[in-house]
């Protein structure tokens, strides 16, 4: 069964990137409010080796999904109604770095209800076998261990081994390439015909006890958040965008309070929704962007605020911040979007629209969370009434070139409102 140890500062950041630009592109969705633990699966681990194609659908493996209302939107002058995966955001662990640890293979393809009903979107391959999912094989990191990069995070200090109960590893970066469509393309018209799943397979074999350090051998990416305050829209206490199988035992749909934290970047400009449940300050990721009360925030206790980002880092860095971001929010979609100034409206501008978007806009800045450039704009986080529950906001942003007077429309995205 799976089981969590918890995480050591990680010894260094590193950026894999196809050329120096790839990363440029790249804009985090991250969904999470931070990692808190991170999973043994099964032991062995049940599962094909992380270059074997296809992947074992039928070992223990983890996703995380967006539909193609709450991410899924998006308009784009050169791919049309797409988008393009172009790397990602992730955490690499080991428990014996005697060995070099692998990246675990991953696909990118269609995601459909769960067939119990409970209100989870879980990958289509659970239903249909796999059919057009893109698979992505990174394969062995070459990584070296990180008691020799930073010896006092082992034990003893200089040693071979994290402390019993911590691993140690590295936060990667990773890019797909720079050039547009090198990266993974998917369907993003706004219906459910472009819900989407990642999965993450773990690679098989892999043993959670004995060997140099006393756990075992085990590659491990699944960092998750388990603090996560996202409203329970589906009455059923679980995170409609996550769940896990072990061996196969068949999708198990994840708490609500859980998500993964690693994540995928993309390739053109997106909007992220930054909420604050409690009164006890917006929940973001490690990486900026928002967490899972973005999706479905809850404003029963009369506390609740609601803001934006936008990340834009190809414009930020290549115009030096001579583009505006501008975000609102909608009380309605605009189906199948209108032209405007060279980016396309995808929702409609009604009064929220104009009110919201007067108080979330400013230059779009190149900003650094944790190692790596980011272009970001902040939204001041709005106070949301309890009167509001029951409402849908639809969200987008762009980004308004003070050069050409043109604007760059990111994804339209949703949050749902929850007494």
């Amino acid at each position: 069964m799976r089981t969590a140890t918890r995480v050591l500062g990680l010894a260094s950041s590193l950026a894999l990137v196809a050329g120096t630009a790839a990363a440029q592109n790249s804009n985090d969705s991250t969904l999470n409010n931070g990692g808190d633990v991170v999973f043994f699966y099964s032991s062995p681990s049940s599962g094909f080796s992380s270059l074997a194609f296809p992947p074992d659908i039928n070992g223990d493996l983890y996703w995380r999904s967006h539909s193609g209302a709450n991410m899924m939107n998006d308009v784009d002058g050169l791919i049309g109604a797409a988008m393009e995966i172009d790397g990602y955001y992730e955490s690499l662990f080991d428990t014996n770095w005697s060995t070099s640890p692998s990246f675990y293979a991953r696909s990118h393809g269609p995601a459909l209800p769960d067939v119990g009903g409970l209100g989870n979107l879980e990958p289509a391959f659970f239903q249909l076998g796999l059919t057009t999912e893109t698979v992505v094989l990174i394969g062995p990191s070459g990584f070296g261990n990180p008691c020799t990069i930073v010896g006092t995070l082992c034990s003893p200090s200089g040693g071979s081994c994290a402390a019993p109960g911590f691993v140690n590893g590295y936060l990667v970066d990773i890019g797909l390439g720079a050039t547009p469509g090198l990266g993974v393309v998917l369907p993003a018209d706004g219906t459910s015909a472009s819900d989407m799943a990642t999965t993450y397979f773990v690679t098989g074999g892999m043993t959670s006890t004995g060997s140099l350090c006393g756990s075992g051998d085990y590659d491990m990416q699944d960092v998750h958040s388990t603090d996560e305050t996202q409203g329970d829209a589906t009455g059923n206490g679980i995170n409609p965008n996550g769940g896990l199988q072990l061996a196969a035992s068949g999708p198990i749909a994840e708490a609500i309070n859980s998500m993964a934290e690693g994540h995928e970047t993309w390739r053109g400009n997106i909007v992220n929704v930054v909420a604050d449940t409690f009164g006890g300050g917006a929940e973001v990721g490690d990486n900026g962007g928002g967490a899972m009360n973005g999706r479905v925030l809850s404003v029963g206790g009369g506390v609740a605020t609601l803001g934006v980002e936008l990340r834009d880092l190809n414009t930020a860095l290549t115009l030096g911040g001579a583009n505006l971001g501008i975000v609102g929010a909608s009380l309605s979609p605009l189906p199948g979007g209108f032209p405007a100034l060279g980016g396309t409206l995808l929702v409609f501008p009604d009064g929220l629209f104009n009110s919201t978007s007067g108080v979330w806009q400013a230059p779009i800045a190149s900003t650094t969370f944790v190692f790596t450039t980011e272009g970001v704009m902040n939204g001041a986080q709005l106070a949301i009434p309890t009167t509001a529950a029951g409402a849908t906001l639809h969200i987008q942003g762009a980004a308004l070139s003070f050069l050409t007077v043109t604007v760059d429309s990111t994804n339209a995205v949703t949050t749902t409102l929850i007494p």
